[in-house]
């Protein structure tokens, strides 16, 4: 135990494990959340230097993250790194908070425009395609978080996904111009620079 400790081969391969294991959850996941070409079939490569890389299928090439394409490829890969991350850190017994925070996944399916600012039912959305890739993020994030042992996310979101009874359910708060709620309520004392 102590040599594995302090060997640095030992920790070398221990990093090359995570890596490998995060690198086939990402891919798995990835299958699961909706994206475009060249993302389709497309393998991730989680490099614990900070590096991803995304290898296309047909060519075997890596692409950087500015050549993915869509911002719903971008939402993708990402959504499928930090779930795997945290598979990895519940598997290892990792000493890492199980929760994840994320702002408004519906952004790559609404255009912006003076709306953004409230709420939005599911069915606002212009498109039957990003309310079916809606629906499927939603659905991913609850078998993701229902498969984990002390997972926790926080969803930031201005789509409203009524007619699933899950998301119905696990709303807390609804911050509405309707009802005047609030993330940061008016009254909070402002900082003094």
């Amino acid at each position: 135990e102590l040599r594995d400790a302090v060997d640095p081969q030992a920790l070398k391969d221990r990093i090359s494990n995570a890596e490998n294991m995060i690198s086939n959850y990402a891919t798995e996941m990835l299958k699961r959340l909706p994206s475009t070409e060249p993302l389709s079939g497309a393998r991730i490569q989680f490099i614990a230097d900070g590096r991803i890389r995304v290898i296309e299928p047909k060519r075997q090439r890596s692409l950087r993250l500015v050549e993915v394409g869509s911002d719903q490829n971008y939402l993708a890969i990402h959504l499928a790194l930090i779930f795997a991350l945290h598979r990895h850190f519940e598997y290892t017994q990792s000493p890492v908070p199980g929760l994840i925070v994320i702002d408004q996944i519906s952004r790559p399916y609404y255009p912006e425009d003076e709306k953004a600012q409230d709420e939005r039912n599911l069915g606002d959305m212009a498109r039957d395609e990003d309310r079916q890739a809606m629906n499927k993020i939603a659905d991913f994030i609850f078998d993701e978080t229902s498969q984990s042992s002390g997972l926790q996310v926080f969803l930031i979101e201005h789509a409203y996904i009524e007619d699933d009874r899950r998301y119905r359910e696990a709303t807390v708060e609804r911050w509405t111009k309707d009802n005047n709620v609030k993330l940061i309520p008016d009254d909070w004392a402002e900082r003094d620079d």
